[in-house]
């Protein structure tokens, strides 16, 4: 059957709308942010769209203190649903306290409460109706979410309600966890009920993987077939020429999150510390400020702690880097964007367990550890001191990423695969506003 969809906001060009709520400072230099290789991803796929001059391309993102919609060379960037995100970091704090008095600060903040207070209520109780105003004013052909997490089940619970199809582009490899079911309201590491992230691989029209391993596990696990486009990044043949002389690369590089469960940076401390005869360096976005703190106290004198790199000048770092370490755990990891800048800026890399696509065990671009610390110190040692070894990795690895995750060869699969949701039917129905307007999340059973 074919369902209504939306309309074509311009008949000479395709509409996309990407959610990514932490890619503003990319394109905004001016601002600073926690960037992963999800937001790279996205802004590289929204870049090359908008050069084909076939797209008109609008970035959802989150609150930097810029206007409600802001144009970067060329893209729209408009806040995600700021009034309702706006009401709601004033009033839901006051709610969840456990002391809930005194309920007033005697500040502005107060003030904001006459006007919040209704209004939050008003989308509380009609979600369907209110929540869908901020993309029946910004509709496009498709909505485009990138990771699985809480904004991503709205959005496309949301667009679902005005039949904007929608694409869910899986980030890492936690995106598909086999706990991720309909009844399970617990939360993941990273705050998300798992029930949230089960609605949105069951509900999204189309859903993106980036590995060929994703592809298994979202069919075996939720019964979902998927299209793989791969991570992508800027490589050309021409690269190898400006890779530093081994010897003359000074540091040995750490790029993540303040997080145990997926990046681990104490591990690479622990690294640090077993050689004392070695520079590191650790690159880290302070996503929680105990365990940075932590990190801090804990540095040994031959580790440099940069809490914050702008964007653009990452690519330095890794031209100084000699040897690149993975401290993180499998089972989160998708294909880390930090890998291929190392095969960009020939960078020899050593990972403690993370193996996409089984680069080191299987295509010798790198050596895996296994989860041992004592083989990870001796991996990093051989490729600090043995040249011979190191490039015959790094070239073996720009050969893959070239092969493979060339930006203009995915981002082409990238369109196509996008002019395909275009065309197609809806995978589920639209909802009328007057069906079901007290639920945002509506699954195809309840209709």
């Amino acid at each position: 059957m074919q369902y209504f969809r939306s309309k074509k906001v311009d008949d000479s060009l395709n509409s996309i709308s990407i959610v990514c709520l932490n890619s503003y400072p990319i394109f905004n230099t001016t601002v600073s942010g926690c960037i992963g290789g999800m937001e790279t991803r996205a802004a590289l796929f929204g870049r090359e769209l908008l050069i084909t001059n076939r797209w008109m391309v609008r970035f959802l993102v989150n609150d930097y203190g810029q206007s409600s919609k802001t144009v970067h060379d060329g893209i729209t960037f408009d806040i995600y649903q700021p009034i309702h995100t706006r009401a709601s970091l004033n009033v839901n704090p006051r709610f969840t306290r456990r002391k809930w008095f005194p309920a007033l600060n005697l500040d502005r903040r107060d003030l904001y409460l006459l006007w919040q207070l209704p209004i939050m209520a008003i989308f509380r109780l009609f979600p369907a109706w209110f929540l869908t105003i901020f993309w029946r004013r910004r509709r496009s052909e498709v909505v485009c979410c990138f990771g699985n997490n809480g904004t991503s089940a709205q959005v496309i619970a949301d667009c679902r309600r005005l039949g904007i199809p929608t694409v869910l582009c899986i980030a890492s490899d936690e995106d598909l966890s086999s706990d991720y079911v309909e009844d399970n309201y617990s939360l993941n590491d990273y705050n998300t009920p798992k029930w949230m992230s089960h609605f949105s691989l069951e509900m999204a029209d189309h859903v993106l993987v980036q590995t060929e391993s994703q592809l298994r596990t979202l069919k075996s696990r939720f019964n979902r077939h998927g299209e793989l486009v791969r991570n992508p990044v800027k490589i050309s043949e021409t690269d190898m020429k400006g890779w530093g002389k081994h010897d003359e690369r000074e540091t040995i590089l750490w790029i993540g999150r303040t997080d145990m469960f997926h990046k681990r940076p104490l591990l690479f401390l622990e690294l640090a510390k077993r050689c004392p005869d070695l520079p590191f360096v650790m690159i880290v976005n302070n996503t929680n400020d105990t365990m940075f703190t932590d990190i801090s106290t804990k540095c040994p004198p031959n580790l440099t702690i940069v809490d914050y790199v702008p964007h653009k000048e990452i690519w330095d770092y890794y031209r100084r880097a000699r040897v690149f370490v993975s401290t993180s755990a499998s089972g989160y990891e998708g294909f880390p964007n930090t890998f291929l800048q190392c095969a960009v800026t020939g960078v020899p890399m050593a990972s403690l367990e993370v193996d996409p696509e089984g680069i080191f065990s299987q295509k010798n671009c790198g050596l895996l550890s296994g989860g041992s610390m004592d083989k990870l110190e001796s991996d990093v040692r051989f490729l600090w001191s043995d040249e011979v070894h190191a490039q015959r990795y790094t070239k073996l690895f720009y050969k893959y990423t070239l092969e493979h995750h060339s930006l203009g060869r995915q981002v082409d699969r990238f369109e196509k695969l996008l002019q395909k949701v275009i065309d197609a039917p809806l995978r589920t129905p639209m909802l009328p506003w007057w069906k079901m307007p007290f639920q945002r999340f509506v699954r195809r059973l309840e209709i």
